[in-house]
């Protein structure tokens, strides 16, 4: 017997279970570990995670958020999805209930209003990129994420800004302009984020007539990551630096089975002539900031043409590439470029 249902409290657990089979990467590949499956939905004001079970098994899940969001400078609801995936034997047969569990959820997302759908997908994950192409979507921009390991070095004295919250999302967000994508209440991922314990601060310095800027998301309290599988290369680059980082200033590569902490750093901003020179600067500070926190890994989130900051050159680096998918709903239209980046959706 086949059923779907929205989930609940008790099927973490099993929710949890059934994400441990798709660890993330291809040659570094890495598993998520962490103890509450509905933390991304506790930063949505409306999201529904649903699942499908087949004779009493777990077999798919689907869970989107319902916003209101900007295109072309008029407010609309669109429905972000940030989970969509099957069990391992069930996803394989591509049998047709998880199908079944799209249309449903799709269902909902119209009746709410939503005018499309869109997901960030990694341009790697066959199987993700299948199943959205099947199910009509395709992409509509790209974004990278620079992964960096913390660095051991003096910490760096730098205002978190978290006592003028106010003002510094509404500085952020006149920067960021009507972009489409952008949340209608820009400041609530701030805000949500910071009640939630999760926003590390706003981060910026300045220099002459330039400065560079970034805001940083701490989950490390309920998110962790673990190292499956790493390619010999950096494994070997990992035995030659990791002995000498505990006592110079050079990046530690976590190993093969070892959890590792993230900080993200989201909405990155340069102005002036040395401003990228001075995201740079401070990205090496913040590198420095999260090992002091006990933090291994710095992730910087950018859309590919986003004119607000380039993304800045280091080694050892990873680059991820991720597509943004998108599928109108009846009556409605797939937005086009430039984008917002909203960290709730990454």
């Amino acid at each position: 017997m086949f059923q779907i249902r929205e989930a609940t409290r008790e099927d973490n657990d099993s929710l949890l279970q059934l994400e441990s089979q798709s660890p993330q990467g291809t040659g570094i590949s890495i598993i998520i570990d962490r103890d509450d499956y509905f933390y991304r939905s506790s930063l949505h004001d409306n999201s529904r995670v649903l699942i499908a079970e087949e004779h009493g098994k777990l077999v798919g899940i689907m869970a989107y958020a319902i916003k209101d969001v900007l295109v072309d400078g008029k407010q609309v609801k669109a429905a972000y999805f940030y989970d969509l995936r099957g069990e391992a034997t069930y996803r394989r047969s591509m049998k047709k209930g998880l199908f079944r569990l799209w249309r449903s959820a799709v269902e909902g997302m119209e009746t709410a209003g939503a005018s499309f759908i869109y997901g960030h997908v990694k341009v790697d994950n066959t199987d993700s990129m299948n199943v959205s192409t099947k199910m009509g979507a395709r992409p509509i921009a790209d974004f990278d994420i620079l992964s960096l390991p913390s660095l051991r070095g003096p910490v760096p004295t730098l205002d978190p800004h978290l006592d003028s919250l106010t003002e510094e999302t509404q500085r952020i967000g006149e920067l960021v302009g009507n972009r489409n994508l952008r949340s209608c209440d820009f400041p609530d991922a701030y805000v949500r984020g910071a009640e939630l314990g999760y926003l590390r601060g706003i981060y910026r310095i300045e220099q002459g007539g330039s400065m560079a800027q970034l805001s940083a998301w701490d989950l490390s309290s309920i998110y962790r990551g673990r190292v499956l599988r790493m390619p010999l290369s950096l494994r070997a680059l990992a035995n030659v630096l990791n002995p000498i980082s505990t006592i110079l200033p050079v990046p530690r590569i976590p190993r093969v089975g070892e959890q590792m902490k993230y900080l993200q750093l989201f909405d990155p901003i340069c102005r002036g002539k040395d401003g990228l020179k001075l995201l740079k600067t401070l990205i090496q500070q913040m590198r420095r900031l999260a090992y002091n926190d006990g933090l291994d890994i710095i992730t910087l989130f950018k859309y590919c043409d986003d004119s607000l900051a380039g993304l800045p050159k280091f080694f050892p680096e990873q680059i991820l590439h991720y597509s943004t998918m998108a599928l109108p709903l009846t009556g409605g239209t797939v937005p086009q470029k430039p984008f917002y980046l909203d960290i709730r959706d990454i």
